[in-house]
């Protein structure tokens, strides 16, 4: 495959445009659904934590399977019918009026969006020449992490000024955007060719071991960002600084537009250690700043750092786990590092919930940042003392355009 072909082909831009919208819609309902179950249909707060949780059990559920479907379908096949799926349970949330309906709709919502994003993820890199992968995964990250800050900050505003109605109007228009977009998708090139097809179901059909060691080390440092996202309102506001909350997403995804550009570039010619160690440096030192912050402008510069190393640690880790296995095992590496990675996102929060009343957000961030550092180290332990760059070429000679 020619090293000089432009990355962002009509294909890719599709892709990125179908994960950011899913994605806006996942992150979008994640802050305000809870708030939604206790308003409207008087849940208590432990009931609304289950409620927003359920959507990551959805989630998973579609990593574990996707890879097994990506045997039996063609990549384009399962896009279309998460999206399918996503359409009408998205429309469902005009007409919930009970708790266990509202449980259901966001099961079957995370099923439909863990399909779609584990598909673009892994579809995405059989566009890309070999030599530049790894910019081409960050490249393509980037509408996974403006998801990540525009659906809070969205929603929150919509909540506000137009109430929950309007918030889930905007749900179905994204899912609608996605079903269309996904019929303009080229299915030929984001096709797999398994040489053998297996008839028989092994562990491997689901999860790649090979994965595990990265995807464990996106586990670790994940928590941290759990941490943010769970109680970032609730620590602002003991500031007197609630203003803050909604912006330090905004930069936070300022931080990694502005370096990804360079960090995707770096992987590919010096290796994945020359992004991923600084990174986790740059956002143990984001976090010990955000523990110890006391006004608004000391938030705002520990969210950029936060963004610069989380951000560009994740989408490298990303990179390694793609990098580990042959094409064929390409789907069930993507999801093995999603599961681990929702694990921390979507579980994390009720974990460190139970250790923020002991010690404090001031106290539960500075631990945060020891948690970083340990995600370093073990990081170096699994992968990163025998990472060089001809260590991470791809093997992917068997890629082609036929479709399952």
């Amino acid at each position: 495959m020619n090293a000089n072909k432009s990355l962002f082909s009509r294909d890719f831009w599709l892709l990125a445009l179908i994960n950011l919208f899913i994605m806006t819609s996942y992150y979008s309902l994640m802050v305000t659904i809870g708030p939604y179950s206790v308003d409207q249909l008087h849940a208590s707060t432990s009931i609304s934590g289950l409620i927003v949780g359920f959507t990551v059990i959805g989630i998973l559920i579609s990593r574990f399977s996707s890879g097994y479907l990506t045997q039996v379908l063609s990549n384009k096949q399962l896009m279309l019918i998460g999206t399918i799926l996503l359409v009408p349970v998205t429309s469902l949330y005009q007409w919930v009026n009970s708790i266990p309906l509202l449980i259901i709709v966001r099961l079957l919502q995370g099923i439909a969006i863990g399909l779609i994003s584990t598909v673009t993820n892994t579809a995405v890199v059989l566009l890309f020449p070999t030599s530049r992968t790894g910019e081409g995964i960050s490249y393509f990250s980037l509408s996974t992490i403006l998801a990540t800050a525009l659906g809070p900050f969205i929603s929150l505003l919509i909540e506000e000024h137009y109430g929950f109605n309007t918030m889930f109007t905007l749900e179905i228009i994204l899912s609608v955007l996605a079903l269309v977009l996904c019929l303009f998708v080229d299915s030929q090139k984001i096709a797999f060719h398994f040489v053998n097809k297996k008839n028989n179901l092994a562990i491997n059909d689901f999860i790649e071991p090979r994965v595990l060691p990265i995807a464990s080390t996106i586990f670790i440092v994940g928590l941290g960002y759990a941490a943010i996202q769970a109680d970032i309102s609730f620590y602002t506001t003991e500031l007197n600084l609630s203003a803050y909350s909604s912006i330090f997403f905004l930069v936070y995804a300022l931080a990694i537009l502005i370096s990804r550009p360079f960090t995707g570039r770096i992987i590919d010619h010096l290796g994945e250690n020359a992004v991923i160690i600084p990174a986790a440096l740059i956002n143990m030192l984001g976090m010990v700043l955000l523990a110890i912050a006391h006004s608004g402008w000391m938030i705002l510069t520990a969210a950029f750092m936060i963004g610069l190393g989380f951000g560009n640690f994740q989408s490298t880790c990303q990179t390694v786990a793609a990098k580990s296995v042959p094409v064929e095992q390409l789907s069930q590496a993507t999801a093995t590092y999603f599961i681990l990675f929702d694990l921390s996102l979507g579980v994390g929060p009720y974990a460190l919930g139970v250790i923020a009343p002991l010690v404090g957000y001031r106290g539960l961030f500075g631990l945060m940042s020891i948690t970083i550092f340990i995600g370093l180290i073990w990081y170096l332990f699994v992968h990163g003392h025998k990472s060089g760059h001809s260590q991470i070429t791809f093997h992917f000679e068997k890629r082609s355009g036929k479709s399952n």
